[in-house]
């Protein structure tokens, strides 16, 4: 089996933050290419790169370094994910064995979505999704439900740059996904119709954390019959039901008056 080579000062630049975060105090550059068995201007390098990025500070009293206040940022993101997980794999779980389907939760990740979950039961059609990947935005249900509630700079830019066509289905105009996201806006899901596969469908919708913020999006995914089957209302219901009950134990937040809206708009 081919095995792929370790990138060297990748590998060294890791050890210098975890040096760091183990250690109590602060660390000169020697102390650092010692306590690693570096040579000091290597080190220096992947030292001033890591500072240059925000992952490292340096003392301007005594010239050493520590932890840079960027590392914060990511370990909340893994936590606020984390505290995201918990509370919606239930409901993944219930809506999955309810219809049958996988069901999936995704938030957004520099202009893409990233799935933080994933549930399968036995009989549903395989999904090529894995937990922590990232997909389009314009193209699957959870993206849109995302990209619906950007604020309109971020949704402009995005609709003006290039949306990749997956399928024939696949909308890459931007006016008619403007008019998609509307309709997502509209009628609080939105759908992805054989857009990103075919023969493959999804119907999501957004977790909000106040009004008009979504802090994630939920969905079930499976063949187009099999969902057609099931009835669009009946999926809506039972993901609405799910979001609003999300949205209400991670936020304190409860959007039933603007789901009831739009679903009293929508019939």
């Amino acid at each position: 089996m081919a095995t792929t080579k370790m990138i060297q000062s990748l590998k060294r630049g890791f050890a210098i933050l975890e040096l760091l975060g183990s250690s109590h105090e602060e660390l000169s550059v020697k102390e650092i290419s010692d306590a690693l068995g570096l040579n000091k201007s290597t080190a220096f390098g992947l030292i001033h790169t890591l500072t240059r990025l925000g992952y490292l500070e340096q003392n301007d009293q005594n010239q050493k370094y520590t932890l840079g206040i960027k590392i914060l940022s990511l370990s909340n993101a893994v936590r606020v994910h984390s505290i995201i997980i918990r509370a919606v794999r239930p409901h993944l779980e219930r809506i999955s064995h309810q219809f049958g389907e996988t069901a999936h939760c995704a938030v957004e990740q520099g202009d893409s979505v990233i799935y933080l979950d994933k549930v399968e039961v036995q009989n549903s059609v395989y999904i090529n999704t894995q937990i922590g990947t990232k997909n389009y935005l314009h193209c699957t249900g959870v993206g849109k439900c995302i990209l619906a509630y950007m604020n309109r700079e971020r949704q402009d830019r995005i609709l003006s740059g290039h949306m990749r066509t997956m399928t024939y289905n696949t909308i890459t105009n931007a006016e008619r996904m403007r008019e998609e996201l509307n309709s997502v806006v509209r009628n609080g899901f939105a759908e992805d119709n054989e857009e990103i596969e075919l023969g493959l469908s999804c119907v999501a919708v957004p977790v909000f954390s106040s009004a008009n913020q979504v802090a994630c999006a939920i969905s079930l995914s499976g063949l187009t019959q099999r969902m057609a089957n099931y009835g669009r209302d009946q999926i809506v219901k039972a993901l609405q039901d799910a979001s609003m009950q999300i949205s209400q134990s991670l936020y304190s937040y409860i959007p039933s008056q603007e789901f009831h809206r739009k679903n009293t708009n929508s019939n």
